[in-house]
């Protein structure tokens, strides 16, 4: 298995826990920010939905009731692609060991999808549902970060022979 095989095998895994623990913070947020979620939801509703029957309270309910699943089907989705381009961009990171680099990697995703796409959130949600998002994203991606880089290190083969000492260490 090639580089691109052992970063999706680290990401998938990664993956999942960062899509568990993001999950579980979606749901927390919708139920902490209803107020304004539902209003967001209420002026998305035109006559025709709302002729379906469809209302802003079911779809919140969705919303709610999928946050979790969503959460772990889009992190495995997430884990795989970026575990592959973390193996791609792993000799272009800073950092001296695997673990360092994962952390560099995940504090870079937090920098990209909290920060500066979570602004489109701030638009629409207000700024305190922003900042509150900011804070409760870099934890799952510092997570995933520390995952990738610890399975990365432990599933990459080495190109490098093992010499003599290091075949002997353990004995």
């Amino acid at each position: 298995m090639g580089k691109a095989g052992t970063g999706a095998k680290a990401g998938l895994v990664a993956g999942l826990v960062y899509g568990i623990i993001n999950g579980i913070f979606a749901f927390i947020l919708l139920i902490v920010f209803k107020s304004d979620v539902m209003r967001v939801l209420s002026s998305t509703i035109t006559g025709s939905e709302s002729k379906l029957g469809i209302t802003a309270a079911s779809l919140y309910s969705i919303e709610i009731d999928s946050s979790i699943a969503g959460g772990i089907i889009g992190g495995l989705i997430i884990g795989l692609i970026l575990g592959v381009i973390f193996a791609y961009v792993y000799n272009k990171i800073p950092g001296k060991n695997t673990v360092i680099k994962g952390e560099i990697f995940g504090v870079i995703l937090w920098l990209i999808f909290s920060v500066v796409v979570g602004l489109y959130n701030a638009r629409i949600y207000g700024l305190t549902y922003y900042m509150v998002s900011i804070a409760l994203g870099i934890i799952p991606l510092i997570v995933f970060g520390y995952l990738l880089g610890v399975l990365y290190n432990k599933w990459n083969i080495s190109t490098q022979p093992v010499t003599d000492t290091e075949f002997y260490k353990n004995e």
